[in-house]
């Protein structure tokens, strides 16, 4: 596969997960954000974007709901498959309390990938559209009794601490995303 410029789509906004995963993998592509997996599939199919990355399965929470309808609708095509290490950080305010936080906000996936945390803070969870959304939306309305689940590079995007680092229910989590194109790549 070609990995020698262009512009990949992924769903998410900075900092989300899946644009750490484009960056780290087509480092030579120009990364645009899009709402949702299917807007990250209609840039490609409209020519806007040359490839999408779009997630399928986390080792933890399982498949991506919306992912396998998406998959069956598209005549993209699947040039291949990466797999990147999910490390989740709990993100408050700065100055917030661990021991104050009564909300965690975050992509569905990714509540469901560090259950036990939020048991143990007996937190209410409340899921958004994307981790790296929750983080945004939190540096713009500040609580310190919201946090947000995301990684750590959209806390230092969105001027966030980090409350506890790593919070994932299993260390090994990761997920596994697929490359799409409008045509296979020449052999």
């Amino acid at each position: 596969m070609s990995e020698g410029g262009g512009v990949i789509a992924y769903q998410g906004e900075p900092g989300a997960f899946s644009h750490e995963a484009c960056l780290a993998f087509f480092p030579d592509y120009e990364p645009r954000a899009c709402a949702t997996f299917q807007g990250a599939v209609d840039a490609v199919e409209r020519r806007m974007a040359d490839l999408a990355l779009l997630p399928v399965e986390n080792s933890i929470a399982g498949p991506v709901p919306e992912m396998e309808a998406i998959l069956r609708a598209t005549d993209l095509k699947i040039l291949g498959e990466r797999t990147w290490p999910i490390r989740l950080q709990l993100l408050g305010v700065p100055g917030a309390e661990l021991e104050h936080v009564r909300v965690v906000r975050s992509h569905p996936m990714a509540l469901k990938q560090c259950t036990r945390l939020l048991a143990d803070l007996g937190a209410k969870a409340e899921p958004v559209h994307d981790t790296a959304g929750a983080a945004r939306a939190l540096s713009q309305a500040p609580d310190p009794h919201v946090a947000a689940v995301a990684s750590a590079k959209a806390g230092q995007l969105y001027g966030l601490q980090v409350l506890r680092a790593n919070i994932e229910d299993v260390h090994s989590n990761a997920t596994r995303f697929v490359v799409l194109a409008r045509e296979q790549a020449p052999a």
